[in-house]
């Protein structure tokens, strides 16, 4: 494992709401990080798909964290803006989210995420996030 995946990894372990929803780091490099989220059926809405609300909180957990890894340790981010696209359903048994830095400014940082099915190619979620970083 390397230095950024531990990073990110003793992130999501502190991390109460990330353990609820059971994130699991993937890959973390600098300026991208991939996260995934198992289906589980308290994670589901009411026809039986992986909720908007998991699927969002998938992506800004990714979009957080891949933000931290183009910052000095010991440094945090807090997310000020996101949008997310939902464009199809998490029909299988674990979602992943990709998110890769695309601008890092001294006070914001920009990240696109995209979500998957896991082992499709295909786009489920597109989220743009900003944030600001954080000392400490």
């Amino acid at each position: 494992m390397n230095d950024l995946m531990a990073r990110v990894e003793q992130g999501l372990q502190n991390q109460s709401f990330g353990r609820l929803l059971g994130l699991k780091v993937e890959d973390a490099q600098e300026g991208r990080v991939v996260i995934s989220c198992q289906k589980r059926d308290d994670l589901l809405q009411q026809t039986g798909l992986l909720h908007g609300g998991v699927i969002g909180s998938l992506c800004e957990a990714a979009a957080g964290y891949a933000a931290i890894t183009v910052l000095p340790e010991g440094h945090s981010v807090i997310g000020v803006e996101y949008k997310v696209n939902f464009l199809r359903a998490i029909t299988v048994d674990k979602a992943v989210a990709v998110a890769t830095v695309i601008k890092r400014g001294r006070q914001l940082i920009v990240v696109e995420v995209d979500a998957f099915n896991a082992g499709s190619d295909k786009v489920a979620a597109k989220m743009i996030f900003t944030g600001t970083p954080t000392a400490g």
